[in-house]
């Protein structure tokens, strides 16, 4: 892997409007993961939190209030509004993504807030980003201070950098571009020239980040593997004219193998 380029850092970025950010909460492990994670998320950015609350095939162990009453003493300042989803978990998230900022679902749940059931069919039909909370506790905590751009040399690029860069600045992390070009394959475009153009993107969309462009010499899903020293890998939903509106191979090797959370732009 080559050098990574110089930092730079130019002017802040700063939420135009007020950000609703819409969290799925199942009362399961990783519910209340993604129920931590959107609350410090919308605080960061002085946004408002939307619960939608799983009513059916909730543990009887679980707290009817599935945790929120801990969120409210963590962020005493945040606007929090919480309803129960109806009978389609999947139609109502999806629903509620049209008036949201962001969309956080845990990477599983309690039956019907798994990956395979809730997070796919929600991700194909979901009309903003979407962060589904995975990885190791470091990564869902954001000890490491890391934002993971994954980029293709495709037209998708630029918004990626985009929100990569404004949760970099959210979360006062280094923002680190990837692009995965294993040597044994063929290119259509020059790796050094993808990164090239990334930086001068970067540098066009006026955030405050300080950033670095790396060169990994592996297969995308293998890249992201790897990716155990980030707090958040960003992708594409749709990598290709195969994959427009639905996850494409990468974003879902991401979303069953990656170490740390992973956000989906649509």
């Amino acid at each position: 892997m080559p050098a990574a380029a110089p930092l730079h850092a130019i002017r802040p970025v700063h939420p135009s409007v007020a950000e609703v950010v819409t969290v799925g909460a199942d009362g399961s492990y990783w519910g209340g993961m993604a129920l931590d994670w959107a609350a410090r998320h919308a605080s960061l950015r002085g946004g408002s939190l939307r619960v939608l609350r799983a009513r059916a095939d909730v543990p009887a162990d679980v707290p009817a209030d599935l945790g929120l009453s801990h969120t409210h003493r963590l962020y005493p300042f945040l606007p929090i509004a919480s309803r129960p989803v109806g009978a389609s978990p999947v139609g109502d998230l999806t629903a509620a993504s049209a008036t949201s900022s962001l969309l956080v679902i845990g990477c599983r749940g309690h039956r019907h807030f798994g990956l395979g059931d809730l997070v796919i069919p929600v991700l194909t039909g979901a009309r903003c980003d979407v962060a589904v909370i995975r990885g190791t506790p470091a990564s869902v905590h954001g000890d490491h201070r890391v934002i993971t751009a994954m980029i293709s040399g495709g037209r998708h690029d630029r918004q990626v950098l985009r929100r990569a860069a404004e949760f970099a600045a959210a979360h006062r992390s280094q923002l680190r571009v990837v692009h995965a070009a294993p040597t044994d394959l063929r290119a259509s475009q020059d790796p050094d020239d993808v990164l090239h153009v990334a930086e001068l993107q970067l540098k066009a969309l006026n955030t405050a980040v300080r950033a670095t462009f790396s060169l990994a010499r592996a297969l995308p899903h293998e890249a992201l593997q790897h990716a155990d020293d980030t707090d958040l890998v960003v992708v594409s939903r749709g990598e290709s004219h195969r994959h427009i509106n639905t996850p494409g191979p990468v974003t879902k090797a991401a979303l069953y193998h990656s170490p740390c959370p992973v956000l989906v732009i649509p």
